[in-house]
């Protein structure tokens, strides 16, 4: 078994109608509380914001509320499916014969929120953008503590962010779940153990039991609860979680 130990220093989750801890305490005992407006983006320059879009404001909302408060010496912003909304707009407009968006174009690719982020806090900072599948915020946090392993003085903005998959791709979507973005100040330390392990399934065997959301929308339920352990199972791993408030 593989083991990584960090310090969460601070955490804040946006989702439609959901922007306090409060808020998510309340959705962790009833998922079904989601306001259908996203939360507001005050904090991104007005003219850099009319441009973005929805995903991309709530990835930089997110990632600039926490560290108003708070000194960051590495970043690392992570998306299982990215701007897929709008490279799929872009798709139909030359499918239709119309000329492709410069604009849209440039803020289509997977680091778009990472790169902006750079620009709206005005920090010359290095980014990591990844995309790590079901296993994304996991993927991250390996990241985090790698970096952190080498740097064990400094501090890292994780941003964890995702939205429904466009109806186009429907087909391949297993759950409904909210737009959603995670951000975390994280530094080195042991308030935090994240456990993984793979699990193999024989022929005759059940299918091993899968999380029944996005596995970033379950850590932010246990954070919330403040729950000391809990563990996630995705299609090949397992992971275990102790978290010290």
């Amino acid at each position: 078994m593989n083991t990584i130990h960090f310090n969460i220093d601070h955490w804040i989750a946006l989702a439609p109608g959901l922007t306090t801890q409060q808020d998510w305490q309340t959705w962790a005992k009833n998922p079904q509380l989601i306001d259908p407006q996203p939360p507001v983006a005050d904090k991104i320059p007005p003219m850099m914001r009319r441009r973005m879009s929805p995903l991309s404001k709530l990835a930089l909302q997110t990632a600039l509320m926490i560290t108003a408060s708070n000194n960051i010496d590495y970043i690392v912003f992570s998306s299982r499916h990215g701007e897929l909304h709008r490279t799929v707009k872009l798709i139909k407009d030359i499918i239709n014969g119309d000329d492709a968006s410069p604009i849209a174009f440039s803020q289509s690719v997977h680091n778009t929120a990472a790169g902006l982020y750079t620009i709206a806090a005005k920090q010359p900072i290095a980014v990591t953008s990844l995309a790590g599948g079901e296993n994304n915020l996991h993927m991250a946090l390996i990241e985090v503590a790698c970096y952190l392993n080498q740097h064990p003085h400094h501090r890292v903005l994780m941003v964890d962010f995702d939205q429904p998959l466009p109806i186009e791709y429907q087909q391949f979507e297993q759950y409904q779940y909210p737009s959603f973005a995670l951000a975390m100040v994280i530094s080195n330390g042991n308030n935090c153990q994240l456990s993984w392990r793979p699990t193999f399934k024989l022929t005759n065997e059940p299918q091993h039991s899968v999380s029944c959301y996005p596995q970033t929308l379950t850590i932010i339920k246990h954070l919330a609860n403040k729950d000391s352990q809990w563990s996630i199972n995705a299609q090949h791993q397992q992971w275990q979680w102790r978290y010290q408030s």
